[in-house]
């Protein structure tokens, strides 16, 4: 792949830097990789991607919103993070939707939902940019701390890592559900 030709290169290229978190580069098994921090937008949890290609690059898509003139509504909500990964000669996209808990599960997979023609517009400007297009593989995945709420005031053990929780159709796509503090790249896609 040619990087100045690549769909995470010309992303960078279209998107604020200030839309883009920085991943951290370190040596692994095969070469570099990239470990990436996620945080919710209100910043009462965060989760950790490890182990992607050191070439992958995440965006808050959540912070670029729909287009401006469109009237204020549900439609104008949106999921978090958006990742782009390569493996191989293929681009794995992930979009996320992080939640404290699974309680709100169902405004997660709307918010996934609609962020489809957001993901899918700033896919077609790399496309024009290009005049190329790639094959993408686009995973959803809502990631949660815990399962559930507490009501009782006893206190909660958190055990390091995540794990899928459950997969479900959707409206026609399929969403994974993690629940945890972190997960391997390779976990992530499987979801």
């Amino acid at each position: 792949m040619s990087e100045s030709l690549n769909l995470a290169a010309q992303l960078r290229r279209v998107v604020d830097e200030e839309n883009m978190p920085k991943l951290t580069i370190r040596d692994g098994a095969n070469g570099p990789v990239a470990d990436l921090g996620l945080r919710e937008p209100d910043a009462r949890m965060s989760f950790k991607i490890t182990d992607m290609p050191a070439s992958s690059m995440a965006v808050k898509i959540g912070r670029l919103g729909h287009i401006n003139g469109l009237k204020d509504g549900g439609w104008k909500q949106i999921c978090d993070y958006l990742l782009v990964i390569p493996i191989g000669d293929d681009w794995f996209t992930v979009l996320i939707e992080m939640k404290k808990t699974l309680s709100d599960e169902n405004k997660a997979k709307e918010q996934l939902i609609r962020t489809i023609p957001v993901f899918e517009y700033l896919k077609s400007l790399c496309e024009i940019e290009t005049q190329q297009s790639w094959r993408v593989v686009t995973h959803y995945v809502v990631i949660a701390e815990r399962a559930s709420v507490r009501l009782a005031k006893e206190r909660i053990k958190v055990k390091s890592g995540a794990q899928p929780y459950r997969r479900e159709e959707y409206r026609g796509i399929q969403i994974g559900f993690v629940v945890g503090d972190s997960l391997g790249a390779e976990a992530l896609l499987s979801v």
